[in-house]
């Protein structure tokens, strides 16, 4: 029998050259594995950072939290500059500056166009149509000039907040928008006819049931307002409308939260840079809104019609002509500074101020400056024309500015922002005006739930 030979099995062995590729290789892997590893980690953890950001600013919550809208729909439509809403929308409210703004648009670099819900002011657009030098350009910019930027100056620290932005001089013909060549610059300027034309005007949230100018004008170079029901139409530069200030929101402004509804708006983080203005304060059993802040010192505006045991006081402005006269004891003056005055548990803190009575009329001219051309001292007074109306719901009350040295007809305003004439002997609800120094204000935070009051 021949015997198998056995198989000899060969040893294998790794050469050095290629142990060292291997480890090196494994090397490399490990190294990339862990380098895109780390990378993508980083990205997804940045990204999440940034979303995180942008959620806590005003355009990127809207951004993230609003679905784009197509055609003719309600809500927050795309352009070619960025983000707009159209229709009747009712997630675009935000506090800001104490006051309730509407959202108009989101630029492409992230600012926020926002235009005041209600008006703030009712009086003559000017002696002329043009926008430059009028009424309107003067009380809302701060131009440097004597009386100008009133608005502006309720503002609290307003270049920490908001950009100055074009703007232009658009022609409404036929129910067509014709764009203006010309730009101009400005931090404040009223609602622009093309900017309500393209919310789709009366069918859009811009449609406040109130009268106010818009910035745009007619092929016959008159003025644009809306009117109550919306619709667009012409007037006189001297016509008295309401005014709705818009102002752009830097880039990325950040938020302390809100749904953006009514209810819950969105809130701009003001942090330190707050002011009094619009602000409630109780003094006594009375509730006042302040409208003025200068150098420490408050004027306020009552928050309702002043009544006596419950009734509401309705009385004349004067028998005579319509000069705010604190000698006359049929005045209306007489009787604030003295029966109403005397009325008064906290009368020890009032201060004496300058009202401006000065006239606007056919006259003398419709410009803002006339108002100062005259002024009476006083610690009770009435609002002038151009003074910030914080209380938007109230109407048919005088104000202290005449139509007329030797006339009998003084300014009124209806809530609805027509500024109108009345006979001086007509009997009308009475606000009053007061002033105080800001530091007598110990506790509150301006809020009608909870008003700045002196005491605990």
């Amino acid at each position: 029998m021949t015997e198998k030979k056995k198989k000899s099995k060969k040893k294998l062995s790794i050469g050095k050259k290629e142990f060292l590729f291997d480890f090196f290789s494994l090397v490399f892997m490990l190294g990339v594995g862990i380098y895109f590893g780390y990378r993508s980690l980083y990205y997804y953890s940045s990204q999440n950072q940034k979303r995180q950001a942008e959620a806590q600013t005003l355009n990127g919550t809207i951004l993230q939290t609003t679905p784009v809208a197509m055609g003719e729909e309600n809500g927050l439509h795309h352009d070619s500059e960025g983000y707009y809403f159209k229709g009747n929308v009712e997630n675009n409210y935000v506090i800001f500056a104490n006051q309730l703004f509407r959202i108009v648009r989101i630029y492409e670099n992230n600012r926020v166009q926002i235009v005041r819900e209600n008006h703030v002011a009712s009086f003559p657009w000017g002696d002329e149509s043009e926008y430059k030098n009028s009424n309107v350009e003067g009380w809302l910019e701060n131009a440097n000039a004597e009386y100008s930027g009133i608005y502006y100056q309720t503002l609290p620290n307003a270049k920490n907040f908001f950009v100055k932005m074009n703007y232009q001089i658009d022609t409404l013909a036929e129910d067509k928008i014709i764009s203006a060549e010309e730009k101009y610059k400005a931090y404040i300027t009223p609602l622009s006819v093309t900017d309500y034309v393209l919310a789709n005007g009366k069918n859009s949230y811009l449609n406040n049931e109130e009268s106010f100018y818009l910035l745009g004008m007619t092929e016959n170079k008159e003025n644009l307002y809306v009117d109550t029901d919306g619709s667009i139409q012409s007037c006189d530069s001297v016509e008295g409308h309401g005014i709705r200030p818009v102002l752009t929101l830097k880039e990325n402004t950040p938020i302390t939260g809100g749904a953006g509804t009514l209810a819950d708006p969105y809130v701009v983080f003001q942090d330190k840079d707050i002011n009094f203005v619009y602000s409630y304060v109780k003094l006594g059993n009375d509730m006042w809104r302040v409208f003025y802040q200068k150098d420490g010192v408050l004027r306020l505006s009552y928050s309702g019609y002043i009544s006596i045991n419950g009734e509401e006081v309705v009385i004349p402005y004067s028998q005579t002509n319509s000069i705010f006269d604190l000698g006359d004891r049929k005045n209306i003056a007489y009787y604030l500074n003295n029966t109403y005055l005397s009325s008064l548990s906290y009368q020890e803190v009032l201060l004496p101020f300058d009202s401006y009575i000065g006239e606007i009329s056919d006259d003398l001219g419709y410009q803002l400056s006339n108002i100062y051309s005259n002024t009476v001292n006083s610690k009770v007074s009435l609002l002038n024309i151009f003074d910030p109306n914080v209380n938007t719901e109230l109407e048919d009350y005088y104000h202290v500015n005449t139509t007329s040295e030797v006339g009998s007809m003084a300014y009124n305003v209806y809530k609805n922002g027509f500024l109108f004439e009345s006979d001086v002997r007509e009997e009308k609800h009475v606000v009053p005006v007061i002033s105080i120094e800001a530091n007598i204000l110990k506790n509150g935070v301006g809020s009608l739930e909870n008003p700045y009051v002196m005491e605990g």
